[in-house]
């Protein structure tokens, strides 16, 4: 009787063992799966790593395009003044050498009207006027042509009728 006791005692202790090994088993296979999670929870914040430093990337490189692009539209805006300036100045010697080939417009009628600008004696050639500033010709007919006959009708072309 001894043995058949020691026997299912032996044969207890062993699935007493056996259920130990099986709890130490699961709990292995819960840390192990715990452990896969944290992995991939790490390698999902590498990629978002990534992704931001290539966001950053992508913005520092449009930073330095649109940089570019003010400098080129800089450049661009500088040309453009001083074509315009140059064009103003053209535009300014062509009347007053209009104005001195012109027998119907006398050194008296540029000095009115420089004055009556309110620049004193500023030259001729800085004198802003526009297509229809001169004198106008008269026809003989009564019919005008397109210029004024004095400096204060070309100032003010509705003083004298016109």
């Amino acid at each position: 009787m001894i043995g058949l006791v020691a026997r299912r005692r032996s044969t207890a202790h062993r699935e007493a063992q056996h259920r130990r090994a099986e709890e130490i088993r699961e709990k292995a296979r819960e840390s192990e799966i715990a452990a896969q999670e944290r992995e991939a929870e790490a390698a999902r914040a590498r990629a978002d790593a990534a992704a931001a430093a290539a966001d950053a990337e992508r913005a520092k490189a449009e930073a330095a395009r649109a940089e570019v692009e003010a400098r080129r539209r800089q450049g661009d805006i500088a040309e453009h003044e001083a074509n315009a300036a140059k064009r103003r100045a053209e535009y300014e010697e062509s009347l007053a050498k209009a104005d001195e080939i012109d027998p119907l417009v006398t050194d008296r009628d540029r000095s009115a009207t420089v004055a009556a600008e309110g620049r004193g004696a500023t030259p001729v050639t800085e004198r802003r006027t526009d297509q229809h500033d001169g004198p106008r010709i008269d026809a003989g007919d009564g019919a005008r042509g397109d210029r004024a006959d004095t400096p204060a009708e070309r100032r003010d072309p509705g003083a004298a009728g016109a």
